[in-house]
């Protein structure tokens, strides 16, 4: 069966082809959990799980169609080893091992996503995750391929948008719906693809809406809400301030300006030969979404809530309606490979992506600031026939943002940035042994477009080296290490105006040096039989880490001008606390580990036990104390039977209280999620459906992410159940 096939049967959950004629051949179909999956993202091969050095998280079938979210980091949030931004239900981007922003990469169908979801951690990643087929996770660093910015982590988000081989059908596809109780969602996307000759065609749409988020409680923290009636008794004179805390504490049960109204959708065309295929595609995406009210006013309160800031003009934007960000993205793809082998090339593949991105923060019914990224992706890599035994690739990158801000909070000045690397993955089998290696090196150019000339350049090297052990059949031992380098982005070197997106006054450094870390894992797994899983322990020393320190001071205009005053100036609760980028030496380092107990599997019944944990320590070696919002220790425990077209499944997430914080930062406490989930297959002539349902924190539980600025003000969704249906043929 080709692979585009596969690819369409892995979002429909494994084994739906069978299914079409007959349900206990359907479920003998399933993929059994402890049978490995192939990844696209570690190396210029598509390897298994079992043959990469490094650990890697795969989200597809049975469980991505379950686990749904309106955001990509809480679709990822349950991974091991994934947590996220949590900035409310529109913007959500995942960390990995306790690292995000501009040291995670996320791209889509290897190619970056050319938006400005790394500049805050309100600004949402440009996709939507109801029509994905797949998710790919490479825990630790992968700057070899992807650049010096995926020295935590990339996150490979796969869709079927450039047919690589021939659909076997003229026209086959899918249609689904969904609703969820908690935010009233109602949500729904179609594909549809087929092949005409040697064309492969791909058509998909799609569009969510909902309201405002339902909550268990108050919306703001009792830590939160203990130290403003603290503040609020020390300034009983200020009463409208003190009406206006009042307001934002009786926000219960409900997070006001959550709701999300998305829309959009793609068209692909690809023609296959013999010799390989190439593709284009192009795809639309657009969404409204509200950021929880108090955002702006509270996102640092956590770091320093004895420094209470009132700005006037934002409490009468949140009356009005609170601020929400109109996104909007058009964007481009080209795919090819030639599949022929030809002298010393055993294959080529490259891929072209550009978009044009724009997002507007409403500040009511007026157009605040606007931010516009305007870019290109591209990579080619050249696949060599072995020589000496050596397996592997040479390969290029090149990239080019153009970004800039325009608005009053434009604190980050028109800029380019240029990236080119070359890179080169080897790979080696000796005996029980295979080696994986490579480097690459890398040029970034930051130019301003202000007119000031200012510029800065850094020639960057990467190195990695794996080695995968395999000791018999089912055990094999996976090391990686990874010396990587990465530059200082346009806002951390440039930066200079408020950010209301973190509620502060931002100043960079350009003459902040290259950022160096230092990383190794070591993995255990087992891939077969009555247990399997993988236990991994790592860690990442940086050298030179870059980090916003606080000043102490306010940034407080004076007609139209900027002062700076101290904590104890009058004026300085009107302001916004002043940031300076600044370098120092980091660590991190931790566990993860999932087991899966095959309890029983037949023919047409299975019966598995999930256990998996994770916990990461971020410090600052050279102050000695704890990095901030750094994800707390966590576990899951959950249970899975499915017999003949029936699924059930439940699951608990135990997360556990964050004591371990910086000055200034309010600890979090502990909490479990429940979940229980279903589904049910049938066909109806030449078409198959899937009934599926799943109610999330069945406890009602209070849960508040501590990686999130927003922890304080706005907590994770209450009681819900999702439904839906999906038809395919």
């Amino acid at each position: 069966m080709q692979s585009s096939r596969l690819s369409l049967l892995f979002f429909l959950t494994a084994g739906l082809a069978a299914a079409q004629t007959n349900h206990a051949a359907d479920d003998s179909a399933e993929e059994p959990l402890h049978l490995e999956r192939f990844v696209v993202s570690t190396s210029p091969y598509a390897r298994e799980q079992n043959e990469i050095a490094q650990p890697v998280s795969l989200l597809d079938g049975n469980r991505l169609t379950q686990h749904q979210a309106t955001s990509l980091g809480e679709l990822l949030a349950g991974e091991t080893g994934v947590s996220s931004t949590y900035f409310g239900p529109g913007a959500s981007r995942p960390i990995v091992r306790g690292i995000g922003g501009d040291r995670l990469k996320v791209i889509e169908n290897s190619v970056g996503t050319i938006d400005a979801s790394v500049n805050s951690p309100d600004h949402a990643v440009s996709l939507d995750p109801l029509l994905i087929e797949r998710v790919e996770v490479v825990r630790g660093p992968a700057a070899l391929l992807y650049g010096g910015n995926a020295v935590g982590g990339v996150v490979n988000v796969i869709t079927h948008r450039i047919h690589e081989t021939l659909p076997e059908k003229s026209l086959e596809g899918r249609v689904e719906i969904r609703t969820q109780s908690v935010n009233d969602e109602e949500s729904a996307g179609v594909v549809l693809e087929g092949a005409v000759g040697s064309i492969a065609w791909h058509l998909d749409g799609f569009r969510r809406e909902t309201s405002d988020l339902k909550i268990p409680g108050y919306a703001e923290s009792a830590r939160q809400r203990a130290a403003e009636e603290t503040h609020e008794h020390e300034h009983e004179e200020e009463h409208h301030d003190e009406e206006e805390h009042e307001e934002e504490a009786e926000a219960y049960g409900t997070l006001p300006n959550t709701a999300i109204t998305s829309d959009g959708g793609s068209a692909g065309f690809s023609w296959i030969g013999d010799a390989g295929y190439v593709g284009v595609a192009w795809s639309g995406y657009n969404t409204l979404y509200g950021v929880p009210s108090g955002a702006h006013n509270h996102e640092h309160e956590e770091e320093h809530h004895d420094e209470e800031e009132h700005d006037e003009d934002e409490h009468a934007h949140e009356e009005e309606g609170g601020v929400r960000i109109d996104l909007v993205q058009r964007r481009f793809d080209v795919q090819g490979a030639l599949t022929r082998e030809t002298g010393f090339l055993r294959g080529a593949k490259f891929k072209f992506g550009s978009a044009d991105y724009r997002h507007q923060e409403l500040e009511g019914d007026e157009i605040g600031t606007v931010f516009r990224n305007r870019g290109y992706d591209a990579r080619i890599e050249l696949l060599h026939e072995p020589i000496a035994d050596f397996t592997g690739a040479l390969g290029w990158q090149g990239g080019r943002s153009d970004f800039e801000a325009i608005g009053d909070e434009a604190f980050v000045p028109p800029s380019r940035t240029t990236n080119q690397a070359l890179f080169l993955f080897e790979e080696l089998p000796a005996g029980a042994l295979t080696w994986q290696f490579g480097g690459r090196v890398e040029s970034q150019k930051i130019a301003l477009r202000d007119g000031s000339g200012s510029a800065r350049r850094d020639d960057l090297l990467s190195l990695s080296g794996g080695m995968v052990w395999k000791l018999d059949e089912a055990w094999s031992v996976g090391v990686s290490l990874a010396r990587s380098e990465r530059a200082p982005n346009a806002q951390e070197s440039f930066a200079d105006g408020p950010h209301v997106g973190t509620n502060a006054y931002e100043i960079g450094d350009p003459n902040l040096s290259v950022e160096t870390s230092t990383a190794i894992d070591l993995s255990l797994r087992r891939r077969v039989g009555l247990v399997t899983g993988a236990l991994t322990v790592f860690a990442n020393r940086f050298d030179g880490y870059v980090y916003e320190q606080p000043s102490g001071l306010f940034a407080v205009e004076h007609d139209g001008a900027v002062e700076f005053v101290g904590a104890d100036d009058p004026e300085a609760a009107e302001g916004l606390a002043v940031y300076y980028y600044r370098q120092t030496d980091a660590q991190f380092q931790g566990v993860e580990a999932e087991l899966v107990f095959h309890l029983h599997e037949s023919q047409s019944d299975a019966l598995d036990l999930h256990l998996a944990t994770d916990t990461v320590v971020g410090k600052d070696t050279a102050g000695g104390g704890p990095l901030p919002r750094i994800t707390p220790r966590r576990g899951r425990v959950g249970l899975d039977w499915t017999h003949g077209p029936i699924a059930l499944g439940t699951e608990a997430q135990f997360v556990a209280a964050q004591r371990n914080v910086t000055a200034n930062e309010l600890p979090t406490d502990g909490y479990t999620l429940l979940s229980l989930s279903a589904s049910y297959r049938f066909t109806a002539g030449r078409t198959t459906w899937t009934l599926f349902a799943r109610g999330t924190n069945l406890g009602d539980e209070e849960a508040r992410v501590h990686n999130s600025f927003l922890k304080d003000i706005a907590p994770l969704p209450g009681r819900s159940v999702n439904v839906g249906l999906r038809m395919s043929f």
